[in-house]
């Protein structure tokens, strides 16, 4: 069985991602953070390889985390609330590269990197994960700037419109916090086809071989992503 670390705040959508043969670890409901992303995945842990960062003061997600054959490294620095102290693990790793804001990024992300010859590569947004969906080594973003730095490090990418993507507490929520690929499908909190760019994206994902999930018949909606441990 597959294990995913998410956020539990929505029961039905945990159970449908059950549903699909998945173990779901529960994020932590980290009360440091702003309330729209205090549960979100992709705020608490980075996996990179076989290796798992967390947050300094997810307590219960690293216990969760210490069953598994993973090496757990924690964050060297304390989590703030404000940005870009609440990125610390937000990046996104493919191709032996690790794409984040240098200023959010923690110190223990950058020596391992360093220390396993992996490429750090600067973006001005600090949600790097966030505004990401990775699609094995392709990737799907409504941020110019990810875009053109991914895109012009090799990685094939699809650039949609910012918006259309809830999150309750603010404007909108980012494509990388509503869905997660694993094998050949990519879940989607809701349904791909009431985005505005649905048949965009569709395409782009069959044009890579990717079936595409709906786990529900909602609109799509940012829970803060998918770690798959």
């Amino acid at each position: 069985m597959i294990n995913v670390i998410m956020s539990t705040e929505f029961p039905n959508l945990v159970d449908e991602v059950k549903k699909h043969g998945f173990n779901v670890i529960p994020s932590d409901n980290n009360e440091i953070l702003y309330d729209f992303e205090k549960r979100h995945a992709d705020m608490q842990c980075l996996k990179i390889e076989d290796t798992l960062f967390v947050l300094n003061e997810c307590k219960e997600l690293k216990n969760k985390l210490s069953a598994f054959e993973k090496q757990i490294i924690v964050t060297e620095r304390k989590i703030g609330q404000i940005y870009p102290n609440n990125v610390l693990l937000n990046a996104v790793y493919v191709n032996n590269k690790l794409f984040c804001n240098n200023k959010g990024i923690d110190t223990s992300v950058t020596k391992f990197c360093n220390e396993n010859n992996i490429e750090i590569i600067n973006v001005s947004q600090g949600y790097t994960k966030c505004a990401t969906a990775l699609i094995d080594n392709c990737f799907i973003t409504a941020d110019v700037g990810i875009f053109n730095s991914m895109t012009s490090n090799g990685v094939e990418g699809l650039l949609i419109k910012n918006g259309s993507i809830h999150l309750k507490g603010v404007d909108y929520g980012f494509i990388g916090g509503c869905c997660f690929c694993y094998d050949n499908a990519v879940y989607f909190t809701g349904d791909i086809m009431k985005h505005p760019e649905g048949e965009k994206i569709t395409d782009f994902l069959h044009k890579h071989n990717k079936n595409i999930v709906c786990l529900s018949n909602e609109k799509l909606y940012d829970i803060g992503g998918f770690v798959i441990v």
